[in-house]
């Protein structure tokens, strides 16, 4: 994957099996993957945008954004 490609991430926990693991979620692809740490979770979700974008490379056009995403929660 070429260096200017970038995207936002969510990142939230939940319980599977019992066990408390982390969820990476591509804002822009609506990809996601898991781990059992932050970093195990956003390496599987790299390697799942790296394995997508060879199947499916003109989705490279919504990775170039340079400009910053706001990710925020509003409670209600």
């Amino acid at each position: 994957m070429t260096n200017n490609l970038s995207s936002g991430v969510t990142l939230h926990e939940e319980f599977m099996d019992g066990k408390k693991i982390f969820v990476a979620e591509s804002v822009e692809l609506g990809i996601s993957d898991f781990g059992e740490t932050v970093d195990e979770a956003l390496e599987n979700l790299k390697k799942a945008i790296t394995l997508f974008l060879e199947e499916a490379p003109e989705k490279k056009e919504l990775l170039k954004k340079q400009e910053p995403v706001l990710i925020t929660r509003l409670f209600l």
